[in-house]
Parts: C-alpha cells; sequence; structure tokens
C-alpha cells in the first residue's frame, strides 16, 4: 500500500467533518465529489489501480484520529461505480474498487495507440503480454490489473477495433483491428 508521503492532500482532508458522513443531501453530494476527486488524484500519483474499502489508508487520518466508517466507505463506492469513477473488482463481496483515474475508454485509446504505433493491427498478442510482456514495459497500462485491462479490451470490442478469444491452453488473446 502507497502511505502518501508524498502526494499532497488537499486541505479538506483535515477537516473533521470530512471522515463523517453528512446527513443534508446536497452537503453529502458534495462530500462524495470531493473523495471521489481525492481517490482519483491519489491513485493517479501512487498508480494505484484497486483499493480495498477495508483497509485502504487514505481512509484513515493518523492526524485527526478519524477515519471514514464502513458504511460510508460503501456509499462512496456505490456512488464512484455510479459515476464511472470505479468499477468493483470483486462483483460478489463488494470489497475491492477498481479506480478508473482515467476512463475505460481512455484506458483503450491507449492500448489502441499502442498497439497501432506497434504494427500490432491485426495481430494476436496475449492479455498477460497488455499487463506485463516486453513490449508493454514503459506503457502507462503496463502493470495494470487484469480486470482494468479487460474492461479496456471490451470497450475496443464494443467499438469493433479488437476481437478476444481464449486459447486452446486457456490464455486469453486480443486481435486488435483496423478502422
Amino acid at each position: 500500500m502507497a502511505d502518501g508521503k508524498d502526494f499532497q492532500y488537499p486541505a479538506f482532508y483535515q477537516l473533521p467533518p470530512f471522515f463523517t458522513l453528512q446527513p443534508h443531501a446536497s452537503v453529502r453530494a458534495k462530500q462524495l465529489e470531493l473523495w471521489k476527486q481525492l481517490i482519483s488524484e491519489y491513485c493517479s500519483f501512487h498508480r494505484l489501480f484497486i483499493i480495498d474499502l477495508r483497509e485502504e489508508p487514505l481512509f484513515r487520518n493518523a492526524q485527526l484520529a478519524r477515519q471514514l466508517p464502513s458504511e460510508a466507505r460503501k456509499v462512496l463506492a456505490e456512488h464512484l461505480v455510479q459515476q464511472q469513477a470505479a468499477l468493483w473488482a470483486d462483483e460478489a463481496a463488494k470489497e475491492r474498487l477498481l479506480v478508473l483515474w482515467r476512463s475505460v475508454a481512455g484506458w483503450a485509446d491507449l492500448i489502441l495507440q499502442w498497439a497501432a504505433e506497434n504494427g500490432l493491427m491485426g495481430s494476436v498478442e496475449t492479455v498477460q503480454s497488455l499487463m506485463d510482456g516486453e513490449a508493454a514495459e514503459g506503457q502507462e497500462f503496463y502493470g495494470a490489473p487484469r480486470e482494468l485491462i479487460m474492461a479496456a479490451l471490451q470497450e475496443l470490442v464494443r467499438r469493433n477495433r479488437a476481437t478476444l478469444f481464449r486459447g486452446s491452453s486457456g490464455s486469453e488473446g486480443v486481435k486488435f483491428l483496423s478502422a
């Protein structure tokens, strides 16, 4: 887990009410938007893709001796998913979020641009090679979890720019298609 030592927390992170779910609807809406912004910036800064609602240090402010209660974390998580700022990394348990500090479409664009720049249109790549393959090193999506890569590839399939398949060995592959 990232400890946030170099991350510049916004001023509102030092306000005790920020760690209590606000009862008034308009204030709560603003609070949830501030949390959304903070989570996005924090995860982008640290290249965090998945946060655990039970253990994420961002939900605790040691200086204030405050933490966001678990019920508030659930409300926040549902808000993030509804706002397309996150996806459930574990749909059944709903304890881990895939934070989209870049939209799924944005990740799809990056992968497609990489494929085009590397002459991979019409060729087949394994999904695993997109996550940690030598050719993907240095790319923003390098090291991203499978859940994010698959969401981006599903977006490319939706745009008719990729085809997904499973090989006889069980490995997942993608064929990038020209426009």
